[in-house]
């Protein structure tokens, strides 16, 4: 018994396969709510599988078994990793679809089977079969509204498997033209010219379903590395690094504090605290939506970046904040004692981000000595507000 070219090329993708199962492992563990990751892990095995039952055809009795057992993983691989670019890219495609697909595919394989391994009727079926639903998934990514270079990049990548699937009945044609060649001749060329483009543009698909699995493994931890998880919003690290780049003149800096909320933590505890946190963190969120930036700094203060305003626009701005937060918060609180909130503003100059947080600072100090609950605009009288005077910030 000897291995061809095309046995080897099915080994070595078995070898390789095995590289990519773990791979797919260890993103699936770093990241368990991408369960789209669990449908590629188990369409490498179904890949994996066929090339398996490819080189069992020549070394294996029952070759008519593992002949149809080929085609058949082949098919389910197509729909594993149909199913897992669906859940990943958020695509409504029925289930029964998937279904019907496989139980069709797997009976007209069965059927065809006996007309042998270069029978074009066979081989064109097939394929058609093997390919329509990775052919319905490419035609919905390229209709995405908008689709995004990654998506196409990916399914660009499914469209050169799906061909290599294709050209297989034409190979097929190919290789039963040399006439002067013995049928196990003719099944050794096609294997070679037919397994190793459909090996090569396959772990090239398997290698792009990768690398983006992992470039949103990545975005998803820094994203998680920047935002504040009580509130949902930026951290100081987070304000700051995308605060630095966005910073555009004209452009204003909101500073806000929690009125007294060590005594609501001291009173009714730190759930409390964090309860008002959040619903301050969601005021805050609402009354100022991209492009403006916002964030919790830490504990009870927060920020807010104005992008392409004026200082005056900003201050109103703050106004809003700081009225929405008594009105929206005022059931928040068990005894019903007023959530309010102390702000500082100041225009982004020549110092930028940290420029305008010390001078910011400096108006949020300005409102807690004048009584709080009230905005102060830096370097001007404070805007007018409405509570009684209960000391500075230091005290809040």
């Amino acid at each position: 018994m000897t291995l061809g070219i095309g046995d080897i090329v099915a080994t070595a993708g078995v070898l390789l396969g095995l590289n990519y199962v773990a791979l797919f492992i260890a993103a699936y563990l770093f990241d368990r709510s991408a369960r789209h990751l669990l449908w590629y892990l188990a369409g490498a095995g179904a890949f994996i599988g066929s090339s398996a039952a490819y080189v069992m055809t020549e070394i294996a009795p029952f070759h008519g078994l593992f002949f149809i057992l080929d085609d058949v993983l082949v098919c389910t691989g197509f729909l594993l990793v149909s199913k897992g670019i669906c859940t990943h890219a958020r695509l409504p495609l029925p289930g029964r679809i998937f279904a019907l697909t496989a139980i069709i595919g797997a009976f007209v394989i069965a059927v065809l089977a006996p007309l042998g391994e270069l029978s074009l009727m066979r081989l064109a079926t097939v394929s058609l079969f093997q390919v329509a639903l990775p052919v319905m998934v490419v035609v919905r990514l390229y209709r995405l509204p908008a689709i995004s270079s990654r998506t196409r990049f990916l399914a660009t990548m499914l469209c050169a498997v799906i061909l290599s699937v294709l050209i297989r009945p034409l190979v097929a044609a190919w290789a039963v033209s040399h006439g002067t060649l013995s049928p196990p001749e003719q099944a050794e060329l096609y294997g070679t010219y037919a397994a190793t483009p459909f090996a090569a543009t396959l772990f090239a698909f398997a290698g792009t379903i990768f690398f983006l699995a992992m470039s949103d493994l990545a975005a998803t931890y820094r994203q998680a590395s920047m935002t504040d998880s009580l509130t949902g919003l930026l951290n100081r690290r987070g304000f700051l690094d995308e605060g630095n780049r966005l910073a555009a003149r004209p452009a204003a800096l909101i500073m806000l504090d929690i009125d007294h909320f060590k005594t609501i933590n001291d009173t009714h505890g730190h759930d409390q605290g964090d309860r008002v946190i959040a619903g301050v963190g969601s005021v805050i969120a609402v009354a100022a939506p991209r492009p403006h930036l916002c964030g919790r700094l830490g504990g009870e203060e927060f920020a807010i970046l104005v992008t392409r305003t004026e200082l005056p626009v900003a201050t109103a701005l703050a106004q809003a904040i700081r009225v929405s937060i008594e009105t929206e918060l005022r059931d928040i609180m068990p005894d019903d004692r007023p959530v309010t909130a102390s702000l500082g503003v100041a225009a982004i100059g020549d110092d930028g981000i940290a420029g305008a947080l010390i001078a910011a600072d400096h108006a949020l100090y300005d409102s807690k000595e004048a009584g709080r609950n009230r905005v102060t605009v830096a370097g001007a009288e404070h805007v007018h507000g409405h509570a009684s005077r209960r000391g500075g910030r230091r005290s809040a």
